[in-house]
């Protein structure tokens, strides 16, 4: 099924999908981010027997695009998502799949971090929460 936009909804997504990048990067200061990731990390090692330190952090931010309806960037393995640039409320997040005997399965846990932006330097943890998921891959 396939929905189709209307013209003003169409400018409307469109100016969304310029503007986000710009908001985001007038609201947040990377460096900060990045260390403010590192940091809880080193503080919460492990969650539900997850290596939280296992994920790779990267050393910069890339704008990784619209997918989905959502917008997000990405350092090493983990993801920034910001359902509202003009929002405080952000998410940093990785996929972790499940191992059975060093396989890689098709199932896994999303591990987020729900954020709260204090300032454009300044961040806090809310939570860690998990989201599983399964791939599903076609044979045709």
């Amino acid at each position: 099924m396939t929905l189709t936009l209307t013209p003003e909804q169409r400018g409307t997504q469109e100016r969304e999908i310029r503007e986000w990048p710009q908001i985001i990067e007038s609201r947040y200061d990377f460096a900060a981010l990045t260390s403010f990731l590192k940091k809880t990390v080193a503080e919460n090692k492990r969650w539900k027997n997850i290596d939280l330190t296992k994920p790779k952090i990267g050393n910069e931010w890339i704008d990784r695009g619209c997918s989905g309806g959502r917008w997000s960037m990405a350092s090493g393995d983990w993801n920034f998502r910001a359902s509202n640039p003009n929002e405080n409320k952000f998410m940093l997040s990785f996929l972790y799949y499940y191992n059975i005997f060093g396989i890689k399965r098709n199932r896994g846990l999303e591990v987020t971090f729900n954020c709260i932006r204090k300032s454009k330097d300044n961040f806090e943890l809310v939570e860690i929460i998990g989201d599983e998921f399964e791939i599903h891959v076609s044979t045709f």
